[in-house]
């Protein structure tokens, strides 16, 4: 008998005896810059709990807090403040000091007396000082440190920082992107920065300023000038001494701006010699007082984190993992029967510890005969893509409390006994990934007919704002910890090694957790009253999506690799045109570049912009503000889109077709939009460009198979009409009810004109105004985008809500109906929940008003195209129609027609799509028929 165990870290790591501590290790925390990092990190879809308290700062913070304790468990630690009202120093002396920086969010100030609590109650020290920030805090202690022999660790992600860095002192840089922490020495300050020694930074500094704190430093030198200069000189004061040495315009700059470089290096410097009340002994950690976290954790609602302080509190052993080939080992962790939302109390691993390794098609046959009720499956293969994905294991999971694993190379073997289970109508096959499994089984010959329950898709549709991986999930509902909870979401697209035992226990976990998951998320779905929308709509949409997904669409590489050409051509001569502008030649794929053309020859901004680094930013929305007086800009620009246009699509198309089946088969995500708008991963074909010629025609590219039609339904308006619709505004019904074009019907009341007497102009002025107004576009963002005086948009915009005072009246309610109870609605149920409507901080409380006035209107279109492919695909199954439904884009869907089915489908998709919804206004749908998608659209 074969046995392996697999160690399940239950976070009892940071509970550890003084003789555990690290004696050496002192580490410093920045608060204020992880706190700020961990709150802007969940800015769209936040923490919150069930009485509307933003909880994101503070669940960040004790994630890093918690990361340190368990990785580093140091003796000596401080997490350091800046002084509660910010004034320093350096106010005193720089009134503009950081003077540029917005108004700290409440969410954040309501947060800090709650993360001094933790950080107190976790037995650590909170040091803040008046008038010095928590960088001469912390630069204070370094010092203090280094002469009783420890070696210090400042976490932050302050450049700044560097300047303390010896041999003694490191940057603990936080983890970004899954990559894990980053520790600098200083050899890597040096490296990173090109100098001969880190106290060099505070001379980079004052060089090339801060932008972040408003420090000036020189203008026009940025980050690499500055290295150079005191990679020559050494330090500031030896280049001003040599300013005579120095040449052309960097002289110039230098002697200008001497006095301001100096004042600069007193700002940017650290200082070591801050009057402290603390030493060093005193920031020894102490036992944590468990009752003081216990109650936070409860109020803030931080289950994760009452789970492992309480197996923290009792020190168990973790539990172990014992797979078996053909028989199981040791008791089950769990007694609580199938479906139970969580158990009494909270755990800490979860593991499955009977789970049969199949070695022979009797076994697989003999485990899945007779079963009936919810049957838990997860598939383990390795790969992004279903279609090109590597499986390695299948594992199903039973109330008979066992689970079978079932290793790749068996499930062709035993796909007789396989394909009876998946077409079994007595079970439920829960999965977390419902469309990636009916793709890997179709894979092997078995479909997937049985009743099934999609767990990420029921989560999503009940906590749209929230991670939904399996993971998550799992601790959020049942509050167990999967074997992979710790992993990043990088991390965990990276193959499990090891043993088809090491792989199984893994997988076991998650088929059990699945299908443990399937009772309380229904009971979330049915409480929120979104059943019907779960069932009728986002359930049966799963298996329209696989079928769209295998199916896929074919691409013409030919008319790409022409496309290829013509735009590259066009690139070249565009790039021409703006060396002749900019009177030389420079490199147009370069931000600095392009900045220093723009900025510092052209001057075409006086108020530019400059990024942290100092160089021009010269980002879409900054140069977009100059595109219509400055020619080179709009060249800069068009270059641009061709470049992506090219690399996302033309160049990059050819090379996902699958070789297997000549076809692009993209990746249709049904749980990552909050609006529930469906998205497309490689390649995205969401986002292909219609406004320019270029984009429209990539949709040349995607061709009928042989002998086949392409076939495009697309609503018309729809957003628009659902306003109509759910505004009442009796001018616009009119408008949609006596079948007017909406635009000109607008422009012809705004500016009180007969309809044959609007001109072109106007129309696009009214069509811009009903797009753009009813999310929420000012006046300034009007006139930006028309081109037209800020007053004269500030009028339009008077004149439609005039025309349209339902559509006022509608938007008002919808901010206020948010305001009050945390959510708004599609016309199906679907819930958007925005909480920050109510922030003191206005651009937050506009970002969520703007939601507000959205959602439902986005939302209910994406919910009414979804209704309607799953009765489009429902009745093309019953009438054995032999086209395919290929891809569905915003509000568009495609078909790949077959011989003779044109007219019936034509007919079908029409009426299926304009009675997805019926109300007060009409839905309208254009369908149009070629050889590819171009033609057809």
């Amino acid at each position: 008998m074969m046995a392996i165990t697999l160690k399940i870290c239950n976070f009892t790591d940071w509970i550890r005896t003084d003789a555990d501590m690290d004696d050496n290790k002192l580490f410093l925390l920045d608060a204020y810059a992880l706190i700020y990092r961990a709150y802007y990190a969940l800015i769209r879809a936040p923490r919150m709990t069930s009485d509307g308290r933003n909880t994101s700062a503070v669940f960040g913070f004790c994630n890093a807090l918690n990361d340190i304790l368990t990785k580093e468990n140091p003796a000596y630690m401080a997490v350091c403040f800046d002084p509660p009202h910010g004034i320093t120093f350096r106010h005193e002396a720089y009134p503009e000091y950081k003077a540029q920086r917005d108004k700290q969010p409440e969410d954040i100030t309501d947060s800090i007396p709650v993360i001094k609590k933790i950080i107190e109650a976790y037995g650590i020290k909170v040091v803040e000082v008046p008038r010095y920030e928590a960088d001469d805090v912390i630069g204070t202690i370094s010092v203090q440190a280094t002469a009783k022999g420890l070696t210090t660790y400042m976490m932050t992600l302050d450049k700044d920082y560097g300047q303390l860095v010896n041999d003694h002192v490191y940057m603990y840089r936080p983890a970004t992107k899954g990559m894990g922490f980053e520790i600098r020495g200083p050899k890597e300050v040096c490296a990173r920065y090109g100098i001969q020694t880190p106290c060099q930074v505070i001379d980079l500094l004052a060089l090339e300023g801060d932008v972040s704190d408003n420090v000036p430093g020189c203008p026009g030198v940025g980050e690499k000038t500055a290295a150079k200069l005191i990679s020559e000189w050494g330090s500031v004061e030896n280049l001003l001494q040599n300013i005579p040495n120095l040449k052309g315009a960097i002289q110039k700059k230098i002697e200008a701006n001497a006095e301001q470089i100096t004042f600069s290096k007193f700002l940017v410097t650290i200082k070591t010699d801050v009057p402290l009340d603390t030493t060093v002994d005193d920031l020894r950690r102490t036992d944590p007082d468990y009752d003081k976290l216990r109650a936070l954790f409860t109020d803030l609602e931080f289950r994760s984190f009452l789970a492992r302080l309480n197996a923290a509190q009792t020190i168990q052993a973790p539990p172990e993992v014992n797979v078996t080939a053909g028989g199981m080992e040791g008791p089950g962790l769990f007694d609580y029967d199938n479906g139970d939302a969580q158990p009494a109390q909270p755990a800490t691993a979860f593991a499955v510890t009977d789970t049969v390794m199949a070695t022979t098609v009797d076994t697989v046959a003999d485990f899945v005969s007779g079963l009936e009720g919810t049957v838990g499956v997860s598939f383990y293969a390795t790969g992004d893509e279903a279609m090109t994905a590597q499986p390695r294991m299948l594992v199903i999971d039973t109330d008979r409390d066992k689970s079978l694993a079932v290793p790749a190379a068996l499930i062709d073997k035993a796909k007789e006994a396989l394909a009876a289970l998946f077409a079994n109508a007595a079970v439920t096959i829960a999965s977390h990934d419902v469309k990636r499994d009916i793709i890997l089984l179709r894979r092997h010959g078995i479909e997937l007919t049985a009743k099934y329950f999609d767990t990420c898709v029921a989560y999503y549709l009940c906590r749209p704002e929230s991670g939904n991986a399996l993971p998550e999930v799992a601790m959020s509902v049942l509050n167990v910890e999967l074997p992979d909870y710790r992993l990043t979401a990088t991390e965990r697209r990276r193959p499990i090694t090891g043993s088809d035992a090491d792989v199984a226990a893994i997988v076991a976990a998650r088929a059990r957790a699945v299908r443990m998951l399937v009772k309380p998320l229904r009971d979330m779905a049915y409480d929120d009253g979104l059943t019907p929308l779960l069932d009728d709509v986002e359930l049966p949409l799963v298996s329209v999506l696989a079928d769209m997904e295998w199916t896929g669409v074919r691409i013409d590489t030919a008319v790409l690799a022409d496309m290829s050409k013509r735009m590259t051509a066009k690139m070249n001569e565009l790039e021409r045109q703006c060396w002749e502008m900019a009177g030389g030649q420079f490199n147009v794929g370069s931000p600095t570049q392009v900045g220093e053309v723009l900025f510092g020859r052209l001057k075409i901004d006086p108020k530019a912009k400059r990024t942290k680094s100092g160089a021009w930013s010269t980002t879409e929305e900054i140069l977009e503000k100059h595109r219509r007086q400055w020619p080179i800009v709009d060249l800069i620009l068009q270059i641009r889109g061709l470049r992506k246009l090219l690399s996302t699509y033309v160049d990059n198309l050819p090379t996902l077709i699958n070789p297997r089946t000549g076809k692009i088969h993209t990746t249709f995500n049904q749980t990552i939009a909050a609006t529930g708008r469906l998205t497309s991963t490689n390649p995205n074909l969401q986002n292909i460009p219609i406004r320019t010629d270029e984009g429209r025609l990539i949709r040349g590219a995607f061709v009928a198979d042989p002998g086949c039609e392409i076939l495009s339904a697309d609503y018309s308006q729809i957003e628009l009409r659902l306003m109509a619709a759910l505004s009442g505004d009796h001018n616009m019904v009119d408008a949609f009810t006596s079948g007017a074009d909406i635009h000109r019907a607008t422009a012809a009341k705004i500016y009180h004109k007969n309809l044959d007497d609007v001109t072109d102009n106007e129309r696009r002025n009214a069509k811009t105004a009903n797009f753009g107004i009813i999310y929420g576009i000012s006046a300034f963002g009007l006139s930006e985008r028309l081109g037209i005086p800020r007053g004269e948009a500030k009028d339009l915009i008077t004149g439609y809500l005039a025309t349209y005072p339902g559509v006022d009246e509608y938007m008002k309610k919808s901010i206020e109906t948010a305001r009050t109870q945390g959510y708004v609605q599609t016309i199906m149920g679907r819930k958007r929940y925005l909480p920050e409507i109510n922030s003191r901080n206005a651009v937050v409380r506009g970002y969520a008003e703007r939601n507000a006035i959205n959602a439902p209107l986005q939302g209910s279109a994406a919910d009414i195209i979804k209704v309607a492919m799953v009765r489009i695909a429902h009745e093309m199954r019953q009438r054995n129609m032999v086209s395919r439904m290929i891809l569905q884009v915003h509000d568009e869907l495609i078909f790949n027609v077959a011989p003779g089915e044109l007219a019936d489908l034509q007919e079908l998709v029409t009426r299926q799509m304009e009675h997805a919804w019926q109300g007060p206004v009409p839905l309208t749908v254009g369908a149009g028929v070629g050889l590819n998608w171009l033609q057809a659209h």
